[in-house]
């Protein structure tokens, strides 16, 4: 069995890239946006979260301009610092 491989236009990057890392970026981006929102509607800062996470601000930063690829680990601190689980 071939393993077909479909390449497109990255806009974030503007370079060719596989599909799966394509999606990868979408991913990031709507992960990065979700935890905005939701220090959004918690009227926190990213000073304030960068507190409860134990990190520094530029960390969270890095997280929320969209291009962090998240680990599982990475999710469920957040997900832990944000009350969620």
């Amino acid at each position: 069995m071939r393993n077909h491989r479909r390449h497109t236009k990255s806009r974030f990057l503007r370079v060719s890239i596989d599909l799966e890392e394509y999606k990868e970026q979408v991913r990031s981006i709507k992960l990065a946006k979700a935890i905005k929102n939701v220090l959004s509607l918690r009227q926190m800062s990213v000073e304030e979260f960068a507190m409860i996470m134990g990190k520094d601000k530029s960390v969270i930063n890095k997280w929320l301009s969209g291009t962090y690829c998240f680990s599982l680990s990475t999710l469920y601190e957040i997900s832990e610092g944000l009350g969620i689980l």
